[in-house]
């Protein structure tokens, strides 16, 4: 399902003027997050074997992030505009979260998805006849299979089962929906109160200066000094005035 709809949407994303290289960093900032959850996994992992594959995960992630990053500046750089720089991702330290098995879940079917994704953009960009951009998704691509496999294989032994494993993903891919509609939630939240904030600053902007122009004047007894006439030595006599209650 992800190749199709990567296939369906390669002339929207590729050919739209500024959509690619933005998409290119969007990989970058994705990767930087897989590589920041990883050198977690690397230092809590309790085997020092599994320590050891997580490590090495990380540094191919890492070395991802720059591919990525790279060729979105390129591209940046050729329609003249400035490259978006090196991506910051945030880590959700999900391997102490989420537990190791459930872990390994979440990475395998990431790594499962990028797979189909990435080589429906390696075909794509082979018909264009980008080389550079079919050669950088090859090279991932063969990354990317390789941490597929060695999830799964892992995720088998750690969970008891292949059946067992297959339930774990179940449940990742669940989890995985539940945090995507909290961040939509989020988003959409935020987008709203800013939009009522908004709002209500303009309706209430033209009340509050009608309701300054409007105050009722102090009661009470008020002193008024009549301006002199022109040439005038004499001081100006103090007029009382009662402006009502």
């Amino acid at each position: 399902m992800v190749a199709i709809l990567a296939r369906l949407l390669n002339p929207i994303i590729w050919r739209v003027p500024g959509h690619a290289a933005r998409k290119l960093f969007g990989f970058s900032l994705a990767e930087h997050g897989s590589m920041l959850d990883l050198a977690n996994a690397a230092h809590l992992a309790p085997s020092a074997e599994r320590r050891a594959l997580y490590l090495r995960h990380m540094l191919d992630e890492a070395r991802h992030v720059r591919m990525f990053a790279s060729r979105s500046s390129e591209l940046r750089l050729s329609e003249g505009l400035p490259s978006l720089g090196y991506p910051v991702a945030d880590t959700e330290d999900l391997f102490a979260s989420l537990g190791e098995v459930r872990f390994l879940a979440f990475v395998h079917l990431g790594e499962r998805r990028a797979c189909e994704q990435f080589g429906a953009y390696s075909d794509w960009f082979e018909r264009q006849g980008d080389r550079k951009s079919e050669a950088m998704f090859n090279a991932i691509l063969r990354d990317e299979s390789r941490h597929q496999s060695y999830t799964y294989d892992l995720l088998v032994e750690l969970a008891g089962s292949a059946e067992r494993a297959r339930a774990e993903i179940r449940a990742a891919r669940l989890w995985e929906k539940w945090r995507t509609w909290r961040r939509m939630g989020r988003f959409l939240a935020e987008k709203t109160y800013f939009a009522l904030m908004l709002l209500i600053y303009v309706v209430s902007a033209p009340l509050t200066r009608l309701a300054t122009a409007w105050r009722r004047r102090p009661a009470g007894w008020t002193n008024h000094v009549t301006a002199p006439p022109v040439r005038s030595e004499a001081a100006a006599p103090a007029v009382l005035e009662w402006t009502g209650a």
